[in-house]
């Protein structure tokens, strides 16, 4: 039997602070790998002490392919140090890491980068446009603190342990969803905000009615939430993003210059 020491509170949370280099170590060939071992260091090194055998068994046991997202990546982290402490088998932990990275970047791109961050780049650049030194502050604070969350998300991977994986592999496509509809809720409602397209006041039917009143009659910011709706459409078809660029410029210019915008 090989000793194991428990890890503490310390290890822990020196093992989430490592974690914020996640990413920085990268290999073409297994991706984030060397990074993930990295930060196991600290807690193999208590769990196994002077043992440094099993200290690079362990560490090569988690240098295959892994590619998830960076925050939740810590979790996978907890659970491996925990797995490792209670002894399981190294190809049980490798098998579970490797069926739970997927599901976890799925969750982790939709919460962290498709709801965090254009909510948060929202409300920096409308802070920032109005000339408020809070705007730049306000965003480097957030994603500051949102590093050293991966402290408090190393610490749920341990204490989840092997029971982490049926209840991630329950609740992760419910909150999934859930953080996709609030980013699109809240996309579409800054969309006004950030698109301007309106018919131009000179244009008018019958030399009485304004084409852009009858469009605010029916629903205010209709053209913005069309124009948007229109570029999503292109985008789910594989039209390239120069070719839609061009798109709207040549219309820009053509509608300005037959006096309609």
């Amino acid at each position: 039997m090989v000793s194991r020491n428990k890890l503490d509170k310390k290890t822990l949370d020196k093992t989430g602070i490592l974690s914020i280099l996640y990413q920085t170590g990268f290999s073409f060939e297994r991706m984030q790998a060397p990074s993930f071992a990295l930060s196991l260091v600290p807690g193999l090194k208590k769990i196994y002490g002077d043992n440094e055998e099993e200290v690079c068994d362990a560490l090569l046991n988690n240098m295959d392919f892994i590619n998830t997202e960076q925050h939740v990546g810590s979790l996978l982290v907890g659970l491996v140090l925990s797995m490792e402490e209670a002894g399981e088998d190294r190809t049980l932990i490798k098998s579970i890491k490797t069926g739970l990275f997927g599901p976890l970047a799925g969750f982790g791109d939709a919460v962290v980068w498709f709801t965090c961050l254009p909510i948060t780049a929202a409300i920096a650049a409308s802070l920032a446009q109005e000339g408020s030194i809070l705007g730049p502050v306000f965003f480097f604070a957030f994603w500051t603190l949102l590093s050293f969350a991966r402290i408090w998300i190393v610490r749920l991977g341990y204490n989840l342990g092997a029971n982490a994986v049926s209840s991630i592999s329950k609740n992760a496509k419910y909150i999934t969803k859930a953080a996709g509809i609030l980013g699109v809720t809240v996309l579409g409602a800054m969309i006004p905000n950030y698109v301007s397209v309106a018919f131009s006041e000179d244009l008018v039917l019958f030399g009485t009615v304004g084409v852009q009143s009858i469009f605010d009659s029916i629903l205010p910011n209709l053209l913005p939430v069309a124009m948007v709706a229109m570029t999503y459409s292109l985008f789910k078809k594989k039209v390239n993003i120069v070719v839609i660029i061009l798109l709207i410029i040549a219309l820009s210019i053509l509608l300005t210059f037959l006096g309609w915008m």
